[in-house]
């Protein structure tokens, strides 16, 4: 098949659009970059043009679950039908509940051990993109009495920090349940985890008039 030329970002984005795909409905480790070039259709020197590696193009798909995040993040805070509470409850779900493709780009970033894509990983620091937003809301809540708030960034990176791997581990249940038509394992302990994660982010706002509900993968 002929290849086709195109600009350079597009490219880029098919590429990681491609590996997505791959990576979701083959698995990251049996997806190679041979696999990814020839549904593209372009050769691997290309593929190297814009990646060092497959591990870096991982990279790059978590950074496009972000940017979705981050453009439904912007357009709950410029919601006027709720207040800033709901607005950060709607946020906490969008970010624990990203689909099924993009909780299965997730899982495979947990369970990686490489050393260098974690590096990868701190270095584009892709929490960073979306915490801003949500410390905007949990600031005009703070400014109207709802919360109490004294950092308002530190303290979004750090509830995005909290339910990330907190929630890896009830979707892995879940995950697992599915596979094998059981309950998930250990079901109480892990509601129980869900309720405390609530309640902190609670106690950790200093709102005691609201209760967060964060809704598992199947809800």
């Amino acid at each position: 098949m002929k290849r086709v030329l195109k600009d350079p970002e597009e490219r880029r984005k098919e590429l990681i659009e491609t590996a997505a795909r791959l990576f979701t409905t083959v698995g990251y480790e049996q997806t190679a970059i041979s696999d990814i070039v020839k549904e593209v259709n372009v050769s691997q020197g290309a593929f190297y043009y814009y990646f060092d590696s497959k591990e870096e193009v991982l990279v790059a798909v978590l950074e496009k679950e972000i940017a979705d995040r981050e453009k439904d993040f912007k357009q709950i805070a410029e919601r006027t039908d709720v207040d800033e509470a709901v607005k950060l409850n709607l946020m906490f779900n969008r970010f624990i509940n990203p689909g099924d493709s993009g909780r299965k780009i997730f899982s495979f970033i947990h369970q990686e051990r490489s050393a260098t894509l974690f590096k990868k990983l701190r270095k584009s620091r892709p929490f960073l993109t979306i915490a801003p937003i949500m410390a905007d809301v949990i600031l005009k809540g703070t400014e109207k009495g709802r919360f109490n708030v004294a950092y308002p960034t530190e303290t979004s990176v750090l509830i995005l920090l909290m339910l990330a791997p907190a929630r890896h581990l009830i979707n892995l249940s879940e995950e697992r349940s599915e596979q094998n038509g059981t309950e998930p394992e250990g079901k109480e302990h892990l509601e129980n985890i869900n309720r405390a994660l609530e309640d902190l982010l609670g106690r950790i706002l200093g709102i005691s008039d609201y209760k967060f509900c964060l809704q598992t993968q199947a809800a």
